[in-house]
C-alpha cells in the first residue's frame, strides 16, 4: 500500500481554503485560473509518483509548484493585496458578502469590520459581468466609528455614508460614523 498522506494533505488544505474563501472572490478570473493550475499540478504530482518512481527530482519540483499554486488559491480567493491590488494586509481577508441594489442595478458588497480602539469598516463593491464579478470601486471604502458595538448593520452603514457621501453621520448620542474617501 502506497503512502497517500501528501495527497490527503493537499485535498484537505484545498477544501479548507475553498470553505473559508470569499464567495465573490471565487467568481473572479484570477481565482479560477489559480484553482485550475492547482488541480493540474496535483494531478501531475499523482501521475509522476505513480508512473515515474525513479524520477524523484521532477516529483519534488512538481510538489513545490503545487504548494505554491495552493498559496495562490488562498491569495486569490480572499480579499487582499494580491487579489484586489488595493487592500493591504488582513483588512478584508475574512470579508462577508451582501447583495445590494443601487440605482436599480444588482451589486455585491463585501465588508469587513475590525475593532481595536475604534471600529473600522472596509467595503468593496462588485458587479457581475458575464460569468465573473468585476470590482466597481478603484479604492476600498473606509468608515469608522468610536462606538465599539454600533446597532447598525454594515450594509446600512455603507448605504447611509458612502452612497450618500456623508462624511459625518450622527445616529444617536453614542454613535457617529465617519466616512473618509480614499484617493
Amino acid at each position: 500500500m502506497r503512502d497517500y498522506g501528501k495527497y490527503l494533505l493537499f485535498l484537505l488544505a484545498f477544501v479548507v481554503t475553498l470553505f473559508f474563501s470569499n464567495k465573490v472572490m471565487l467568481q473572479m478570473p484570477k481565482a479560477l485560473v489559480s484553482i485550475i493550475v492547482f488541480g493540474v499540478l496535483s494531478l501531475l504530482v499523482f501521475y509522476f509518483d505513480k508512473h515515474f518512481r525513479k524520477r524523484k527530482t521532477i516529483s519534488k519540483i512538481l510538489l513545490i509548484f503545487t504548494w505554491l499554486s495552493l498559496f495562490l488559491v488562498v491569495a486569490y480567493t480572499h480579499e487582499n493585496y494580491w487579489s484586489t491590488k488595493n487592500v493591504y494586509g488582513t483588512q478584508m481577508f475574512y470579508s462577508k458578502c451582501f447583495k445590494v441594489k443601487i440605482d436599480g442595478k444588482n451589486y455585491v458588497l463585501t465588508t469587513q469590520s475590525h475593532s481595536f480602539t475604534i471600529r473600522t469598516y472596509f467595503f468593496n463593491l462588485y458587479q457581475r459581468e458575464g460569468l465573473f464579478y468585476r470590482r466597481v470601486n478603484r479604492k476600498y471604502y473606509f468608515v469608522y466609528t468610536k462606538n465599539m458595538h454600533p446597532d447598525k448593520s454594515s450594509v446600512w452603514i455603507f448605504k447611509n455614508t458612502v452612497l450618500k457621501n456623508v462624511h459625518n453621520l450622527q445616529v444617536d448620542p453614542k454613535t457617529a460614523f465617519y466616512y473618509q474617501p480614499i484617493n
